[in-house]
């Protein structure tokens, strides 16, 4: 049985790279998707700082279903197309009530079904992973908005966007010297300032998620997209469609009851919301630059163990680096949450050089091995996310 290097430090943040990574390192590729092409400004009065979270809070209240009084019931159809290990056409059906919840998603071959009441999670094969994109789809329409962001440093910008204006807001833990328009640290949110409804979320650089409301109606005080495409490096590889969300008074309770298998089982793992932290790797056998490439590896890790069950590279500029970092963060366990974790990894690569301190050599075969930062420094979560 294989053994993988276990990484600690889940979720530290990126401020300890800040020194060495910022000052020199390529800016993300450009995207299609990217509407923030110009410097945003850095928001620093606690006026403009209070604006922008409210208008943050707006969306993300759109999107927490939790607070519906009455149960109801939403169903979806989804379509993907990429290189996880489950790919094709797929449906998710919710139904909830106050606390209870019950949920079942289908892709390809993989039946998903979770039953929660309050802090307890059953399901069928309660060990088997729910796949990659189920996951995406179920954060882009019930959790896209962090909160607790109050912490964050924020950039802003006002963009034309289908005729009218859009804000955007880059959130990281720390705004970089001289950064490009768009960080690889950042988490952007686009949202129309007029109605507070979420145009486009991009959890890291190579990512976004593009909201269709066309069609949409008001949900006792929510109001969701009626589309949400997600782009990975310009592709099409999600497409959900919310066939309906409607008030469910008549539901069945006993869909909310746990078979026995279920309870003996002793029930399953909860998805967490996304979440984002660094992997610096060193070159083993050669001298370094003061150059840092990063490749952001998309990846689901298991709920026990950490183990990572699928993944993905969002930028292959470099296919070797890519390859590298997929290889890396495929043979590496990192620390478990109890919860099955979608994550998005900024593998920093410090490039080799031909002597220290020297030019980067891109195209050599190196040994790359993951830099151990023996600093004792204290945990930092992401901002939290309601989820499931």
């Amino acid at each position: 049985m294989r053994t993988t290097p276990r990484f600690f430090g889940l979720f530290v943040s990126s401020l300890l790279f800040v020194p060495a990574i910022f000052a020199q390192t390529n800016p993300p590729p450009p995207d299609p998707h990217e509407m923030v092409t110009r410097q945003p400004r850095i928001l620093t009065k606690p006026a403009d700082r209070n604006a922008a979270f409210d208008l943050l809070d707006r969306a993300r209240k759109n999107y927490n279903l939790t607070d519906v009084a009455t149960p109801y019931a939403l169903k979806v159809s989804f379509t993907t197309n990429g290189t996880s290990q489950n790919e094709g056409e797929g449906t998710m059906d919710e139904e909830a009530s106050g606390s209870q919840q019950r949920w079942v998603a289908q892709l390809s071959d993989s039946l998903t079904i979770r039953i929660q009441d309050g802090n307890h999670t059953y399901g069928t094969n309660p060990a088997e992973p729910v796949p990659l994109r189920v996951q995406m789809v179920r954060a882009a329409l019930l959790w896209p908005v962090a909160r607790q962001v109050g912490a964050y440093a924020i950039r802003a910008a006002d963009v034309k966007h289908d005729g009218g204006e859009v804000r955007c807001m880059l959130l990281s833990r720390a705004v970089p010297p001289n950064p490009a328009p768009r960080s690889w640290y950042e988490t952007e949110y686009c949202v129309d300032p007029a109605t507070g409804l979420l145009q486009t979320w991009s959890e890291a650089p190579g990512i976004f998620a593009v909201y269709d409301y066309d069609g949409a109606a008001e949900f006792h005080g929510h109001t969701i997209a009626r589309q949400v495409s997600i782009y990975e490096e310009g592709r099409l590889v999600v497409q959900a469609h919310v066939e309906s969300l409607e008030d469910a008074k008549d539901l069945d309770p006993n869909l909310f009851k746990p078979t026995p298998e279920m309870v003996d089982a002793g029930g399953s793992f909860a998805l967490g919301s996304p979440n984002r932290f660094p992997m610096r790797v060193d070159p083993s056998d050669a001298p370094t630059s003061t150059y840092f490439q990063p490749v952001i590896v998309h990846a689901i890790l298991d709920a026990q163990e950490g183990r990572v069950l699928d993944a993905e590279a969002l930028q292959n500029s470099y296919p070797d680096l890519s390859r590298a970092a997929m290889d890396l963060v495929r043979n590496t366990s990192f620390e478990p949450s109890g919860l099955q974790q979608e994550v998005f990894i900024n593998v920093q690569f410090h490039m080799p050089a031909a002597q220290a301190g020297g030019p980067p050599i891109f195209h050599s075969p190196v040994h790359w091995e993951i830099w151990d930062h023996r600093d004792k420094i204290p945990p930092v979560r992401r901002p939290q996310r309601i989820g499931n």
